[in-house]
């Protein structure tokens, strides 16, 4: 009988008390790392008039680091070695008579176990499992640390192929036998490609349940107990009051999960708000847990949620805009979007600020309009004058619009207040003269595109009409009586 060549016997198992066969996640300097007791940190705490030891629970984050790897790092972020240490413990502060062993509170957390075989900068690295002396050996924990497990599907197979019927330019006739199971795929193919529902909008995510952690689960019926008590210790220990820092951790790591989304208007920033607190209160709640860690799939699924309700809700907001007159230009990728419309349906879709291409000031006799029914009403103003929402409007940068030494109101303010300084009464002006300092005022502004300018130019002239000689209002300030009685008059006349 040969003896095999081939002596390999497989991959060493990991030494007891573990069970797990998969590779264990390397510590490093990061929020979701934790180090969570295995028994209580018992620190003498004064109660009344005397000092007892009281069991407090207690965990730290591999963020709080010191002596980290500076060259060696994982996902961008500095491993944890055997030399390594976290900085403080969080649970114990109560505890202001220090540890019964330690003589320590709030202190340091040192690594037991570590990797034989992976080293960082000539030290062992720590991982996920590995045992701890917490504040400074007065007890011991855990590292947990569980990076997302998911897979990802394979690609669909939807690109079409040369003479199938999917890589048809436009839609064709066939005599199809739905009947035959060939003909059913091809029909079910068909409806899939050509949906008959209109998208609707994404329900939000639901948080997942609490669910019992790695170290409740082997620590058997022990961790049951430990799991129904550890909760009601800690608001004991901590006072009831939430911790800021934790609170702030929270709500940096929700502003992560939500980078690259920008709301537009309002109402996007109320949804935007609302998604980002659901997911911070998540993070918080697994943050203050020293048994669970925030859920990715659940934060992924907010995220995604947010993308779809925003994306879902511009189209039908675009689709309305072009309805009722907005014009659109985006045939420069690399300058500003031109939108040029009825103010109400730029304000839609514009990505920066709505702008009244003559400002609204010039037809109203009052104050500007605070309610909606307002903005769409015509009392309190000049004859001949669109609405607050029917006025014409371009989306202009806040730059454009307002901060920019080059700014719109930054040239056109003065220029009208100057201009009325010019007729009788003082603070009006004829319609076609405010309108030749609105075009001035707009070809001030280099970043505007030239073809943007001419479309609200145009825009301009299409509003004023033939109304070029009825006298319009300069001032930001309306009238007031009794000595803007002759200014009043002469708005509401209607002419000079």
């Amino acid at each position: 009988m040969s003896i095999p060549r081939d002596d390999y016997t497989g991959e060493p198992d990991y030494p007891a008390p573990w069970t797990t066969k998969k590779p264990r996640e390397g510590l490093r300097d990061i929020d979701e790392a934790k180090i969570v007791y295995l028994s209580p940190d018992v620190c003498w705490t004064p109660v009344g008039s005397s000092v007892v030891p009281i069991p407090y629970t207690v965990m730290d984050f591999c963020s709080d680091d010191k002596d980290y790897t500076p060259s060696v790092r994982f996902t961008r972020k500095k491993a944890m070695v055997m030399r390594s240490c976290t900085t403080h413990v969080h649970g114990d502060r109560p505890g202001v008579r220090k540890g019964r062993i330690s003589g320590t509170v709030g202190d340091i957390c040192e690594p037991i176990g570590h990797a034989d075989q992976v080293r960082a900068e000539g030290s062992h690295v720590i991982r996920h499992l590995d045992r701890f002396h917490m504040n400074s050996r007065n007890t011991v924990g855990e590292a947990i640390f569980v990076r997302g497990t998911q897979t990802f599907d394979p690609p669909k197979e939807n690109d079409p192929i040369r003479g199938s019927l999917r890589a048809q330019p436009k839609p064709i006739e066939v005599a199809l036998d739905t009947s035959s199971p060939e003909g059913q795929r091809l029909l079910k193919e068909l409806m899939r490609d050509n949906p008959a529902k209109p998208s609707s909008l994404p329900k939000i995510p639901t948080p997942p349940p609490s669910g019992t952690s790695t170290i409740l689960q082997r620590l058997g019926i022990f961790g049951r107990v430990l799991g129904s008590v550890a909760a009601p210790m800690a608001l004991i220990t901590s006072g009831g009051t939430p911790d800021l820092d934790t609170a702030i951790l929270a709500d940096n790591a929700a502003s992560r999960a939500l980078e690259g989304i920008t709301p537009l208007g309002t109402e996007e920033k109320a949804l935007y708000d609302a998604t980002k607190q659901r997911i911070s209160t998540h993070i918080y709640d697994a943050y203050n847990d020293p048994f669970s860690s925030p859920d990715e799939n659940y934060i992924e699924q907010e995220r995604k949620y947010l993308e779809q309700h925003l994306k879902i809700d511009r189209s039908r907001r675009l689709a309305t805009a072009l309805k009722e007159g907005v014009r659109i230009d985006t045939s420069n990728k690399d300058e500003w979007p031109c939108v040029v419309g009825p103010y109400k349906y730029v304000k839609m879709v514009c990505p920066g600020e709505a702008h009244h291409i003559i400002p609204d000031m010039v037809y109203r006799i009052g104050n500007a309009p605070s309610n909606e029914a307002e903005k769409n009403s015509k009392a309190g103003r000049i004859k001949n004058s669109p609405t607050y929402n029917e006025g014409q409007a371009i989306c202009l940068t806040t730059g454009m619009h307002r901060t920019d030494d080059d700014a719109v109101h930054k040239s056109l303010n003065p220029a009208l207040s100057a201009l009325g300084l010019r007729y009788r009464p003082q603070g009006t002006a004829p319609l076609g003269e405010i309108r030749g300092e609105v075009n001035k005022a707009i070809d001030r502004v280099p970043e505007l595109p030239e073809k943007c300018k001419r479309m609200a130019k145009l825009a301009a002239m299409a509003q004023v009409g033939e109304n070029e000689e009825q006298p319009g209002r300069t001032t930001l300030r309306p009238p007031q009586l009794p000595g803007g009685k002759d200014v009043i008059d002469r708005l509401q006349a209607g002419s000079y």
